[in-house]
């Protein structure tokens, strides 16, 4: 009896061993390879102190926008804005946001403003100034 439960043990073993041959390739690198290939979500540069201002079609102001700090993520993702500020200049009135975070799309055309959004519009001629408070807001930055 003692050899069959010797040939039965070493058959076992080399079943799980081919078992694992087979599974780990499978299990381990696969995984790997998808780490390796994701992107990361690393930023790739910070500027802190940002200033931005757009012209118009005239030469003149068309916006402002300041940020205490950008943080930009390669591969298209959102660029992360900390205490964004910013001052659109309009026909008659200025229009103050600020927020503590925005993000700016990868194209660069649509700002998200995003906790204690607060939008203040000075007073014209016809009519006085105004207060939005908010927790999102969505601005189109394109002329």
């Amino acid at each position: 009896m003692g050899w069959w439960l010797s040939r039965f043990l070493l058959v076992a073993g080399l079943l799980l061993f081919s078992g694992l041959f087979w599974w780990l390739p499978r299990a381990l690198v696969r995984p790997a390879l998808d780490l390796a290939t994701t992107q990361p979500a690393q930023p790739d540069y910070y500027i802190g102190g940002l200033r931005l201002t757009a012209m118009n079609r005239y030469g003149h102001p068309q916006f402002v926008l300041t940020a205490t700090r950008l943080v930009h993520f390669p591969y298209g993702k959102r660029t992360l804005l900390i205490a964004p500020r910013l001052t659109q200049f309009g026909q008659r009135a200025v229009t103050t946001t600020t927020a503590k975070r925005g993000f700016i799309s990868p194209h660069g055309h649509t700002l998200i403003m995003r906790g204690k959004v607060r939008v203040f519009r000075g007073p014209t001629a016809q009519i006085g100034a105004a207060t939005v408070h908010t927790q999102t807001l969505t601005v189109h930055l394109a002329s």
